[in-house]
């Protein structure tokens, strides 16, 4: 360690002994326990923290009977944040005493992080009893439901409560296979035997056979419409009030096996703030609670639904729910991805799209492969011969490998510059996601696309194919042009107005 680092370790060293001695003394208690709650959540300090004390917490264990609300506060959170076991018997006894409101959450929140297994039925009646409660005084009401809030998640996370069961495949529901615009034609020609209605999200599909739409590869997810509410207000006590008078605790029910309540989070599509958005995600969460008599529990992980409220021009909401308890295995292969990877409902959209142009039983080579994607969609679409990916991103050929295992696909994978990849045949068709500017300059840029061209000559049998995605349309019509007879733009299709993404049909004709 270098003399810098030795003196910012002694200087962290006093300050925490400082903080200690300070604490243990009971000067400045509310200051310090502040100062040392905050320490306590980077590692360094928290292994300083244990080392000076040896473990030994009595000396904050005796400050859950202080005089000062505020310092009980703070000193049961410092004991949970140092997972402290002995200090369980306690935290219950510091709780159940406990008449200052603001409290008692807190009490809570630490005994969420010791194992409270022995005393569950102990906070299952606490909880009983205060959701029992009719009349909450206004001034109350938050407090009360923070208190319920953190006994619900800490007997959901130590409890053994069974998850709720998707069962309703066969069930009539009215659901939206979210999509681009480019993709309605395909998507909608595959669903049989349903109402089709087109959206601004996606086609929204009446349907009692859900299993025929997972087997569906062109739309991104499958949500659920709520009926009895177009739009959610904008305030998020109207906004729960309208969520709760909807159909949503019966179309949740009538999909599900029996069980207890559901594990809900609640999430905004919009140009809301962060703050904002957590704000009014937290009030509207537990109003909802409430309003459902809890049948709808707000958890922070191991939730079952999303409701999901995209935010309109006038402030308010549509809302549409998505269900973690429906498996959609479509693309369960995408275990690794990169940055900069496709996702693989647009690669099967775009596939589905040209479909007529692919060649059977073609040697397939991408250039760009990344993570492999489009040559896994490629051949779910139609299996090809041999398909090669070249990429001189190591990481990315990695991940392809493995992706392309799990899809139990066989796929070669190089890790090579395309302008330096050799093969002994010809190949049917080169398919590829073109790489973004990014750091490189419009020269640099524009060589990667004179090479693409330069190399289809060298590597594509005649009467070849290019599938090419771009946003440089530009280079890419350039280049057709400098090659002069070689290349003939068949179709071109419009995936992305707004990022000016398009899909090139490019046939090789002579050399």
């Amino acid at each position: 360690m270098n003399r810098h680092g030795t003196e910012n370790g002694e200087r962290n060293e006093r300050m925490i002994q400082e903080i200690y001695q300070a604490i243990k003394t009971k000067k400045n208690l509310r200051e310090n326990l502040t100062k040392l709650k905050q320490l306590l959540k980077t590692p360094e300090y928290r292994e300083r923290f244990v080392k000076i004390t040896g473990k030994n917490y009595d000396f904050l264990m005796k400050l859950l009977v202080e005089e000062d609300p505020k310092v009980r506060k703070n000193a049961a959170g410092v004991l949970g944040d140092l997972h402290c076991q002995d200090a369980l018997d306690l935290l219950l006894d510091a709780y159940e005493e406990e008449e200052t409101l603001f409290i008692r959450a807190d009490y809570i929140k630490a005994m969420a992080n010791l194992d409270c297994r022995e005393y569950l039925d102990v906070l299952e009646s606490h909880l009983e009893e205060l959701t029992a409660r009719e009349e909450i005084p206004e001034n109350e009401k938050k407090h009360v439901q923070e208190e319920i809030r953190q006994l619900q998640l800490l007997i959901l996370a130590q409890g053994e409560r069974k998850p709720r069961i998707f069962n309703g495949y066969t069930q009539l529901n009215d659901v939206i296979l979210v999509t681009r615009k480019a993709f309605y034609d395909v998507t909608q020609a595959q669903i049989r035997d349903a109402k089709v209605a087109r959206t601004g999200l996606g086609l929204r599909v009446q349907t009692a056979n859900l299993d025929q739409l997972l087997e569906i590869r062109t739309y991104k997810e499958l949500l659920f419409v709520l009926h009895g509410a177009d739009r959610i207000p904008s305030s998020p006590q109207e906004a729960a009030k309208a969520l709760a008078d909807t159909d949503l605790l019966e179309l949740l029910e009538k999909n599900h096996a029996q069980g207890d309540f559901f594990c809900f989070r609640v999430t905004i599509s919009g140009p809301m703030s962060l703050e904002q958005r957590s704000m009014f995600i937290r009030k509207l969460s537990m109003e909802l609670e409430e309003l459902t008599d809890r049948r709808l529990i707000n958890t922070p992980s191991n939730y079952e639904i999303e409701i999901r409220l995209i935010q309109m021009k006038d402030g308010s909401f549509y809302p549409v729910l998505k269900f973690y308890t429906l498996k959609d295995n479509r693309f369960a292969y995408r275990r690794y991805t990169i940055s900069a990877g496709m996702q693989p409902f647009l690669a099967a959209g775009m596939l589905k799209l040209v479909e007529e142009e692919l060649t059977e039983h073609a040697q397939v080579l991408d250039p760009f492969c990344g993570t492999g994607t489009m040559l896994i969609e490629r051949n779910y679409l139609m299996a090809a011969r041999d398909s090669y990916g070249l990429d001189i991103f190591g990481e990315g050929i990695d991940k392809a490998r493995v992706n392309t295992k799990i899809a139990r696909m066989n796929i070669n994978y190089i890790h090579r510059d395309f302008g330096d990849f050799r093969h002994d045949y010809l190949f049917d068709e080169i398919l590829t996601d073109m790489p973004e500017q990014g750091n490189m300059s419009r020269e640099e840029l524009d060589k990667i696309y004179q090479m693409l061209f330069d190399r289809g000559m060298e590597l594509l049998k005649p009467g070849g194919k290019m599938f090419v995605y771009a946003s440089e349309m530009g280079m890419l019509k350039k280049q057709i042009r400098l090659h002069g007879n070689a290349y003939i733009l068949k179709r071109e299709y419009c995936i992305s107005e707004k990022q000016k993404k398009y899909l090139y049909v490019i046939q090789f004709v002579n050399k």
